[in-house]
């Protein structure tokens, strides 16, 4: 009988021995996801893909702070229907880390003021420049080059009664390497897709139109990532005198070109 309680005694000695000596799993933190972003569908869909995290066992995507899919694979659709955002995070998880990167979807916004309509002297029109870095800014008719690289320009044009906005192409300069086509008098956070803009436009102060900034080029007259979405907004408009003033906030989202996601 003393012989057995050894036996026993000397076993649970050697189990908790192996328990004590046996190698704990250190468990690291995940790699931050390197984010990729393109448009799709016409622009209304963002396609976000990022490097697979080492470490990571799922990732958890949000938008402007909500949560919105959890996955094990390292790429997600967010569809502009269901939801437009300013940033988007994914954040790589395990048990017991997360490391997150953010994509800023927030569009630029420019003032400009006092421009004055076609039939004044001053500076009527508008120039965006689309390329590594954005530019806009109100000019004289003298300082529009129809061949710049990446350029649009729009003027407030006088029609008597009727203010309009109008791109290059529907003016005597006819041309220039991004062509300008505005909506509509509407609000939102996701632009129109096609048949809903023209080159002319007649506004209102207060109003609000989105524009679609169509390359020249390669995929004309088709929604690619070759172009960019944006708005004018009229903050105001003065047309008590022989011709128009006008206050513009230009919006762009310049973050994924083509694009159609506005969330101010």
């Amino acid at each position: 009988m003393r012989g057995s309680v050894w036996v026993v005694f000397v076993g649970v000695l050697i189990v908790s021995a192996c328990k004590r000596n046996a190698p704990t799993e250190t468990i690291l933190p995940p790699a931050k996801p390197q984010l990729m972003a393109r448009a799709i569908n016409d622009g209304a869909d963002l396609e976000l893909t990022w490097t697979d995290s080492e470490n990571a066992e799922e990732y958890v995507v949000y938008g402007d702070g909500s949560f919105l899919v959890r996955t094990t694979y390292p790429a997600v659709i967010l569809n502009g229907t269901d939801g437009v955002y300013s940033t988007v995070k994914v954040c790589a998880k395990n048990e017991l880390y997360r490391s997150c990167s953010t994509l800023d979807l927030t569009p630029r916004h420019d003032s400009l003021k006092d421009v004055v309509s076609s039939n004044l002297p001053g500076s009527s029109w508008v120039r965006i420049v689309f390329r590594d870095t954005i530019s806009v800014e109100v000019i004289p008719q003298s300082e529009v080059d129809p061949f710049a690289r990446r350029t649009a320009y729009f003027v407030l044009y006088y029609n008597e009664g009727a203010p309009e906005l109008r791109d290059i192409s529907a003016t005597s300069l006819s041309w220039a390497s991004i062509e300008l086509a505005f909506n509509i008098n509407a609000r939102g956070n996701l632009a129109p897709g096609y048949g809903a803009y023209s080159n002319v436009r007649e506004i209102t102060e207060g109003g609000f139109y989105f524009f679609w900034a169509d390359y020249n080029g390669t995929g004309n007259g088709v929604i690619d990532t070759n172009d960019y979405f944006g708005a004018v907004e009229v903050t105001r408009l003065d047309t008590s005198g022989i011709g128009y003033e006008a206050d513009f906030v230009i919006h762009v989202q310049h973050n994924v070109p083509g694009l159609r996601w506005l969330k101010m």
